[in-house]
């Protein structure tokens, strides 16, 4: 092979040459760490975050990753970012089965929505005149911070026999949670990019939310009626396409994106009840597009989280105070939160205690970590450091509380033992 032929195999990047292997190798490397984060969680209950992240971590201070891979991921977390909230959207939106979930629904998505009202409302106060972070950057870091992780809620929720609406209940909330969490975070961004009064952005803001409700409602609609016409085995992968194309048309036009995807989302997720009210025959099955989403976010979210691990100090002691008293923060609402609810409707009843332990954070604060880093840098060395010590405090502080609070509670594996041991006594 001439040294053009080799050349050729070589892609330039950064005035630096890389080979193909050299990629490929990067590409199985990532993979298959995810491969050993999701054996960790089933053998060991290792959250693989968790690992992952740690894992970046060791990356880091070895010093054993070229400077120039660390320059591929950091371009393409953009890219990669994007992806990440477009398919966490549609995945959770895809996990609220009305059917299953029923009245629980719409406690759920109140809950999702004062998990942000509270947060929002009470730590950015504390951010702006104690901590003296500017506002808009004490409401961006509030907002990032308001997540309620389903990666860490719902599986603890299983290992007690948890009263089933309010197991259901809290499920939706997680779910809508990241939604609603992801939202609020990119709207906040859309402002700070804007340098224009007061009565411009209100402009901004209407006509950018307005087309991206009808954008996503007609795609929507337009859509089902696709699939109504031509359903093949491999349709997800088309909706997937224009889950795609829908978010770079709507940035194109300066329409919310995330906004597009979600109302795009919620009638591809509820495809019976809405073909009902177009009179459009046929329905989607959400099991294959929910597998195929999966897949597809396994990677992405493994990438994000041995990157952004890779990019911490640990080191960064004002970053662990600020973190911790965060932390301390956080608890404290969640268990306003809770009590408030209960006080007024009485949802929880005894397992207001147990409810109010869930204050993990996860996957989305660390997905809006990355889009920080690729969007905004400065922004996100102030604040990368303090989003990833939360992240480890409150699953650390969460699973303390959950493991204190639960002892009074029976598992489920006990109930149906002690079930069928009285079952076999009746017989005999």
């Amino acid at each position: 092979m001439s040294s053009s032929d080799k050349d050729y195999n070589r892609p330039r990047y950064a005035n630096v040459l890389i080979t193909t292997n050299e990629l490929l190798l990067l590409l199985a490397g990532i993979m298959l760490l995810g491969f050993v984060g999701e054996i960790a969680f089933r053998k060991k209950k290792i959250p693989d975050m968790l690992l992952l992240l740690l894992i970046g971590i060791a990356l880091h201070y070895a010093g054993i990753i070229p400077g120039v891979y660390l320059s591929i991921m950091r371009d393409l977390l953009g890219f990669v970012g994007t992806v990440a909230l477009i398919l966490i959207v549609f995945g959770g939106l895809l996990k609220l089965d009305l059917q299953k979930f029923g009245a629980s629904v719409s406690r759920g998505v109140l809950i999702a929505a004062l998990d942000l009202v509270f947060v929002i409302g009470i730590t950015t106060p504390i951010l702006y005149f104690f901590l003296k972070i500017p506002f808009l950057d004490s409401l961006l870091l509030a907002a990032v911070l308001s997540e309620n992780s389903v990666t860490f809620i719902v599986p603890l929720m299983s290992r007690v026999n948890l009263d089933e609406r309010v197991k259901h209940t809290i499920e939706v909330e997680t779910i809508m949670n990241s939604v609603m969490n992801i939202i609020v975070v990119l709207l906040i961004l859309s402002i700070m990019n804007q340098q224009s009064s007061l009565v411009g952005l209100a402009g901004y803001l209407f006509g950018s939310i307005s087309e991206a409700l009808i954008m996503g409602g007609v795609a929507g609609i337009v859509w089902l009626l696709v699939l109504r016409q031509a359903l093949t085995p491999h349709y997800y992968i088309a909706t997937v396409a224009v889950l795609f194309a829908l978010w770079g048309v709507s940035d194109i036009i300066g329409a919310s994106a995330i906004l597009t995807i979600f109302v795009f989302s919620v009638i591809i997720a509820n495809s019976l009840p809405v073909s009902k009210v177009v009179k459009i025959s046929g329905i989607i099955d959400n099991e294959s597009l929910s597998y195929f989403n999966s897949e597809i976010i396994f990677f992405v979210m493994t990438l994000f989280y041995v990157y952004i691990g890779i990019l911490v100090n640990i080191f960064d002691f004002y970053g662990l105070l600020v973190a911790m008293l965060l932390v301390v923060i956080l608890v404290a609402i969640r268990f306003i939160e809770v009590f408030s609810v209960q006080g007024a409707t009485k949802w929880f009843g005894k397992d207001s205690l147990l409810v109010s332990s869930f204050v993990q954070r996860g996957s989305t604060v660390i997905v809006l970590a990355g889009i920080l880093l690729s969007t905004d840098p400065s922004v996100f060395g102030l604040f990368g450091n303090i989003l990833f010590y939360v992240v480890i405090f409150t699953i650390l502080t969460g699973s303390l509380l959950f493991s204190a609070i639960s002892r009074k509670y029976i598992s489920p594996t006990t109930v149906i033992g002690t079930t069928t041991s009285e079952a076999t006594k009746t017989q005999k």
